[in-house]
């Protein structure tokens, strides 16, 4: 209650910005400025009163107030999108640069504003303009962590955050992030928002896998690569999946389960075929080859 009360009051102010009106006139005659500020910190939500007289001041209706308030979350949201799909396709300057343009608005949800300040991070980051061990601190402050592990729902800052800190941590030799994350991913009351990025999660289970195959826990990159590749059948989405795929085989094959190692190889090929993606096919293969010390010719015979 207390976020909503503060993102509506700032929207308030926001608008008088763009109005062009002080604090002190806005308030003239309906509440005294340290109440409004009081307002603005979101110690207390406005009186539905005192909102359409503040309307009123600024030539709105109380409808229009509401309206505007929903279109201003949107429009933000759009533009933190457009933001993040740079990130996603590497492209961090052009990232910076929309995000730097973004700092002047007021982004009137608490959501926006984590999604926002997590896009942040992750260009400071990538462009090395802050270290390690300071960005692993930015993201726990960010998501409330390891508090927020208790969590049985997550939306998809906090678990693209939670693996930023799982990747900086495992560089380290830390893997405490690592294995709270697989309690997670594997707990049966785990739920995760799709009305953000859906593909996101498969990647997640995908680079899970991969770092707990570097530690040998074999058992459990099984599970979690199984795991991703049932959400991409469920949801119908091939993102990351020939990577699940060839964990699940690398983690059979260590568990000397070889025949059913092939056939999730089997699969893993099919689908890199399917893609069309030669570089990321001859890659795949070298490791095929290197890891069963077979030709992947002699696989497609099996």
């Amino acid at each position: 209650m207390e976020n909503k009360a503060r993102e509506f009051g700032l929207f308030i102010d926001g608008l008088r910005l763009e109005r062009n009106i002080s604090r002190e006139d806005l308030c003239d005659g309906i509440m005294s400025l340290s109440q409004y500020k009081r307002y603005l910190r979101g110690d207390t939500s406005m009186p539905n009163a005192k909102l359409v007289q503040l309307a009123d001041k600024l030539k709105f209706s109380i409808t229009d107030i509401y309206g505007l308030f929903g279109k201003k979350h949107n429009e933000n949201y759009k533009k933190i999108w457009e933001i993040y799909k740079l990130i996603k396709t590497n492209e961090f300057k052009e990232a910076l640069i929309l995000s730097e343009n973004l700092k002047q608005d007021v982004l009137v949800s608490s959501y926006n504003k984590l999604f926002y300040d997590y896009c942040m991070i992750k260009i400071q980051h990538s462009l090395k303009m802050v270290s390690d061990i300071h960005v692993l601190n930015l993201y726990s402050d960010l998501i409330n962590y390891p508090v927020c592990t208790n969590n049985d729902s997550f939306n998809m800052v906090e678990i693209s955050a939670l693996v930023g800190i799982v990747n900086i941590s495992a560089s380290v030799g830390n893997y405490d992030a690592m294995n709270l994350l697989y309690r997670i991913l594997t707990s049966k009351t785990f739920s995760y928002s799709t009305s953000g990025d859906s593909s996101l999660l498969p990647s997640v289970y995908s680079s899970l896998a991969m770092s707990l195959g570097t530690k040998g826990d074999h058992d459990k990159v099984l599970e979690i690569s199984q795991k991703g590749i049932d959400y991409c059948l469920r949801y119908e989405t091939s993102n990351a999946l020939s990577h699940l795929l060839f964990y699940k085989s690398l983690s059979l094959l260590n568990l000397d389960r070889l025949e059913e190692g092939k056939e999730a190889a089997k699969k893993c090929f099919m689908h890199l075929y399917i893609e069309n993606k030669p570089q990321k096919f001859t890659s795949f293969k070298k490791l095929f080859e290197q890891e069963y010390d077979m030709k992947l010719d002699d696989l497609i015979k099996f």
